[in-house]
C-alpha cells in the first residue's frame, strides 16, 4: 500500500516536473527564439533597409547629378560662347584690320604710284618741252646766225673776188677807169683778222651737235622698274613710252632679253 502510494507521488512528481519543465522550456525557447528571431529580423531588416535606401538614394542622387550636369553644361556652354565669340571677334578684327590695312596701303600706293607717274611724267614732259623748245630755239638761231653769216660772208668773199678786173700788165693809162667792186668791198688784203666770223658750219655742228638718232629712239619703261625695254611686249609688263635719253637719265639699263 505504501509502495503504491510512493509510485503514485512519484508518477504525480514525474508528471509535474515533465509539465513544469516544459513550461518552463517552452517560456525559455520562446524568449531565445524571440531574440534570435529579432537579431536575425533586425540584422536582415537593417541590410534590406540600407541596400533599398542606397538604391533609392542612389537613383535620386543620379537624377540630380544629370539635372545638375544638363543645367552645367548649358550655363557653361553659353558663357563659354560668349567669352569665346568675344575672344574671336578681337582676334578677327584685328587680324581683319591689319590684313585690310596692308591691302588697302598696297592697292592705294600702285594706284598712287602710277597716277603720281603719270601726272609727273605729263607735267615733266611739258615743262621740259617747253624749256627744251625754247633753249633750243635761242641755240639754234644764235648757231644758225653764226653759221649762215660765216657761209654768207666766204660766198660774198669768194663772189667779189670773181667780180673783180684782172690787173693789166701793160704800162699804158686807161682812159677811163676799170670797173671795179663795190665800194663796200674790202680787199682781201685789208680785211682785218677780226672782221670776218671765225665760225663756220662745221664748227657750228661740232659745238652744238645735233642729237644723234640713239638719243632719241622710243623705248618702253615701267613706273618703277630699272630697265628700259625695246619691245612693249617683254615680259608682259605695262609700259611707258620714253626716249632713251630719258631712260638713260633715270639710270635705267637695258634690258638683257630685248636689247641685248
Amino acid at each position: 500500500m505504501e509502495r503504491r502510494k510512493l509510485y503514485g507521488l512519484l508518477a504525480a512528481c514525474l508528471v509535474l516536473c515533465t509539465t513544469g519543465g516544459y513550461i518552463v522550456g517552452e517560456r525559455s525557447g520562446a524568449a531565445r527564439g524571440a531574440v534570435d528571431g529579432y537579431e536575425s529580423g533586425y540584422t536582415e531588416g537593417t541590410n534590406a533597409g540600407y541596400d533599398a535606401g542606397k538604391k533609392d538614394a542612389y537613383t535620386e542622387g543620379r537624377a540630380d547629378y544629370e539635372s545638375g550636369y544638363q543645367k552645367g553644361t548649358e550655363e557653361g556652354y553659353q558663357q563659354g560662347y560668349e567669352e569665346g565669340q568675344k575672344a574671336g571677334n578681337a582676334e578677327g578684327y584685328a587680324t581683319g584690320e591689319a590684313a585690310g590695312y596692308k591691302q588697302g596701303y598696297e592697292t592705294g600706293y600702285e594706284e598712287g604710284a602710277g597716277i603720281g607717274y603719270d601726272n609727273g611724267y605729263k607735267d615733266g614732259s611739258g615743262v621740259g618741252y617747253d624749256n627744251g623748245y625754247k633753249d633750243g630755239s635761242g641755240v639754234g638761231y644764235d648757231n644758225g646766225y653764226k653759221a649762215g653769216a660765216g657761209v654768207g660772208y666766204d660766198n660774198g668773199y669768194k663772189a667779189g673776188q670773181r667780180a673783180a678786173p684782172t690787173p693789166s700788165t701793160s704800162t699804158a693809162t686807161p682812159s677811163a677807169p676799170p670797173v671795179s667792186a663795190p665800194t663796200t668791198s674790202t680787199p682781201p688784203d685789208s680785211v682785218p683778222a677780226t672782221s670776218a666770223p671765225s665760225v663756220s658750219v662745221a664748227s657750228t655742228v661740232s659745238e652744238n651737235p645735233a642729237p644723234s638718232p640713239a638719243s632719241v629712239r622710243t623705248v618702253y619703261v615701267t613706273k618703277t622698274g630699272k630697265r628700259y625695254h625695246y619691245d612693249n611686249h617683254c615680259n608682259g609688263g605695262t609700259y611707258y613710252e620714253a626716249t632713251l635719253a630719258e631712260a638713260e637719265a633715270r639710270g635705267l639699263t637695258p634690258c638683257q632679253k630685248c636689247v641685248g
